[in-house]
């Protein structure tokens, strides 16, 4: 359950109710288009239905195999190649479900082209050994496609063939592709990315869950967790469907006071690369036809001591959404110090998340009631796979509406092509001109 506060919302909580009131009857359209897959894009809807009509088969496979890999004590590094949705989802939820230090396993991630970062992992790797993991659907994706020739020729190099192979993992489309060629050609372990999900909306299928298991997360945790927040956003009641909620108020502070920018914050660093993937969900969902908002991301309260003066007293072009975390994973309580030389004897006794939850109070009561700025108020209960599941599920639903509500198709990302057509246009005239630099 993810519970949401409109005491910060507008000039009240009952202005707040009054606009969710106001767009009943538009919600209970898309609803429906929706739910009877008639929507723009509807047939990139698997999103909804995979938490329940999954390949049992498959996800058996996928859950013995990950176990093994995590069991297997010298398997020290894990290396996913994989951009986008790819990555990005994946690595929300090993950071939100498990601490920040002393894991069981490395797990690291090769998400670009820098020439440093990828050549500093080429001479790591080639003293260590390593498994892999490479997500790609057509398996011409670039950054992953250049990964995985780098770094499986290492493995390659270090292991017999038949040993090399052994150690990767892939998942791909179930028939078509390059990567899936490679599968078929050289015998790597495979699961399959469904045709009908997107890859902002694919972590809770093989793309992350393989991976999430690999490191010890209960990947059945992460499927109820899905499953819920896709039965509780199942209806028009706008009273008890969050993400509707959610959906509305971003359309009106987009569209009726002209807000430009989204500010999504949270104060748990373990949840910052779900602001991540916040930020590619509502960037590639929504940023067409000239609309949107844009997605921006703070961690707080580290970033109250750089952007907090432009959020407090700069250009009012946005609104905030902050993302509580109820009952953190570990707390410390703060004990006395040199005979408080240090001033601070009033905060003995008090805990870490004590304080830091006072500072977030407090931010949103400086920027709502001093800085005139609307603050949308999320909060889950804990960081753990269950948790994670459904955030991700209920965001994606609250995305599928906003998008709807702007008129455009929430599920496809036509402008991502543009560069690619260029680098590649450059990159093959290259070729023939000798160019390699």
């Amino acid at each position: 359950m993810i519970k949401i506060n409109l005491e910060s919302c507008l000039e009240s909580k009952e202005k707040a109710e009054k606009v969710l009131n106001s767009y009943q009857s538009k919600i209970e359209t898309i609803h429906k288009s929706i739910t009877n897959r008639k929507c723009a894009g509807h047939e990139m809807l698997g999103w909804l239905d995979y938490p329940f009509n999954f390949d049992k088969n498959e996800m058996s496979e996928l859950i013995k195999l990950s176990k093994t890999w995590y069991s297997n004590k010298e398997i020290k590094n894990i290396v996913v190649l994989g951009i986008g949705g790819s990555y990005i989802g994946v690595k929300a939820a090993i950071d939100m479900c498990l601490p920040p230090f002393n894991r069981d396993k490395n797990i690291i991630f090769v998400y670009n082209l820098s020439s440093t970062y990828i050549t500093s992992l080429i001479k790591k790797l080639e003293k260590e050994d390593f498994y892999l993991i490479v997500i790609s659907k057509s398996g011409t994706t670039l950054e992953t496609a250049v990964a995985f020739r780098i770094f499986y020729e290492i493995l390659y190099n270090k292991h017999a063939s038949a040993s090399a192979k052994d150690r990767v993992v892939c998942i791909t489309d179930k028939e078509n592709g390059k990567l899936r060629h490679l599968v078929n050609k050289y015998g790597f372990k495979s699961f399959c990315i469904p045709a009908n999900v997107g890859g902002r909306f694919s972590a809770i299928t093989p793309v992350g869950l393989f991976a999430m298991g690999v490191m010890g997360l209960d990947v059945n945790k992460i499927l109820e967790g899905c499953r819920k927040a896709l039965q509780d956003t199942d209806t028009i009641n706008l009273k008890n469907n969050t993400a509707y909620q959610y959906a509305i108020l971003r359309h009106y502070f987009y569209s009726k006071k002209e807000k430009t920018v989204e500010v999504f914050c949270t104060y748990e660093p373990q949840m910052f690369y779900f602001s991540e993937h916040w930020k590619q969900l509502m960037g590639e969902s929504e940023g067409k036809e000239g609309k949107a908002l844009y997605p921006s991301n703070c961690l707080f309260t580290t970033d109250l001591h750089s952007v907090g003066q432009f959020l407090q007293q700069g250009t009012k072009c946005f609104f905030e959404t902050v993302l509580h975390v109820k009952n953190p994973m570990l707390d410390t309580t703060i004990e006395s110090f040199m005979n408080d030389e240090d001033g601070l004897d009033f905060i003995n006794g008090k805990t870490v998340n004590y304080i830091n939850r006072v500072a977030a109070s407090s931010t949103v009561d400086a920027h709502h009631i001093d800085g005139g700025v609307d603050v949308i108020q999320l909060e889950i209960q804990k960081t753990d796979e269950y948790n994670f599941g459904y955030l991700y599920s209920w965001f994606s639903k609250a995305v599928a509406v906003s998008g709807l509500l702007l008129k455009i198709n929430p599920f496809d990302q036509p402008g991502v092509e543009a560069y690619k057509q260029r680098m590649f246009a450059t990159l093959r005239s290259s070729k023939k001109s000798g160019k390699n630099k």
